[in-house]
């Protein structure tokens, strides 16, 4: 890829439209059987539509959203999930519109979608649109789609309306998906839930390489690539990829047969992602004859699937007026400490038989 292709906006306070060709007026609202037509077409409006409706808790949008999720089911799964995380300040939006389109001008059947699970926003019930904002070039791509994801309260909400997201993506034709985590904690958890593959992005630095990487995401990482290793950085990029190296060597892994590679790589300046196409065509070969491409996504599925049962159960009394009150009641009980935690969860409990 070009260094030219990428653009590099610096000081730029009002960031353009991040997609020109989606015209910014309100969608006719299409029934479920519309929408799937549409999509599987690659239509990326009604791709846009069709993220909003599985988004939306409204009593209205939720059948529609199930009955579209079914009709796209058997046109999902044929793409390549790959989740991006990385400690702040890493380059991961630069990271991805580069190598976004790295891919897209490698292979002309290639298409990219960029997915942001981001629990920080869920304060205001909404996606925050920085990155998406930042990755202009990419986003002017009629074969690119980006795409924060709206947070409606909890982190497993965020990350299962990603879920459904990328069912859509997969359906519309969209063969290389990226889910990127903007927060921190367990939004990293949560993505390993969503893709085949975790890349962790790390970067070099002026002391302990490893300083801010959690032993959890060591564990999780199925590769690591050691961003901003261009020019003088190269010396410090090489040992913090040993340390990084050295690291994965003591921590614990599902997969004990696989032993995570780490790359140098440029998301500047376009640098070292031949050697990381090499690293991630690795690892699928590796999990596809293992067997363990094929054994996660249905643990996955399994995980959705329960999640969104317990899911179902909160939502099934949460307006309900007699149960309200007495989690009200039996909350400020806790507080007092006239009862247990454990008594008043089994009062409540109790409470529900025969509801079910």
């Amino acid at each position: 890829m070009a260094k030219s292709t990428l653009h590099i906006s610096k000081g730029v306070e009002d960031a353009p439209s991040i997609n020109p060709k989606l015209k910014a007026h309100p969608f006719a609202r299409r029934s479920p059987e519309e929408l799937a037509l549409k999509l599987a077409m690659g239509d990326l409006s009604a791709l846009a539509q069709g993220i909003t409706l599985v988004e939306s808790q409204a009593p209205t949008d939720l059948s529609d959203a199930s009955e579209l999720l079914n009709l796209l089911m058997s046109k999902s799964g044929n793409a390549i999930r790959i989740g991006v995380s990385g400690v702040p300040g890493v380059g991961k939006s630069t990271f991805l519109e580069s190598y976004g389109i790295h891919l897209l001008e490698k292979d002309p059947k290639a298409k990219v979608a960029i997915l942001a699970v981001d629990p920080s926003s869920a304060k205001h019930q909404g996606a925050i649109l920085g990155d998406k904002t930042r990755m202009v070039e990419l986003g002017k791509h009629p074969r690119a789609f980006i795409r924060p994801t709206a947070a409606g309260g909890a982190l497993g909400g965020v990350a299962r309306a990603t879920k459904e997201a990328m069912i859509l993506c997969e359906a519309a034709g969209f063969n290389h998906i990226f889910v990127e985590t903007v927060g921190v904690g367990q939004s990293e958890t949560m993505v390993s839930q969503l893709a085949d593959c975790f890349l962790f992005l790390a970067m070099p630095g002026t002391g302990d390489e490893l300083q801010g990487i959690k032993k959890g995401i060591m564990e999780m990482a199925d590769l690591v690539a050691m961003n901003k290793s261009e020019g003088e950085y190269r010396t410090a990029a090489e040992r913090g990829a040993l340390e990084v190296k050295r690291a994965l060597q003591l921590v614990t892994r599902s997969q004990e047969e696989w032993i995570p590679s780490v790359s140098l790589i440029s998301g500047l300046f376009c640098e070292g992602f031949e050697v990381l196409e090499a690293d991630l065509e690795r690892y699928f070969r590796h999990a596809k004859i293992k067997g363990t491409f094929e054994q996660k996504r249905n643990e996955q599925n399994q995980f959705w699937f329960e999640r969104s049962i317990y899911e179902g159960i909160q939502s099934l009394f949460a307006s309900d007026i007699n149960w309200i009150s007495l989690k009200s009641a039996l909350n400020q009980q806790v507080l007092s400490r006239e009862v247990s935690p454990f008594e008043a969860s089994r009062q409540l409990l109790d409470s529900l038989k025969g509801k079910i």
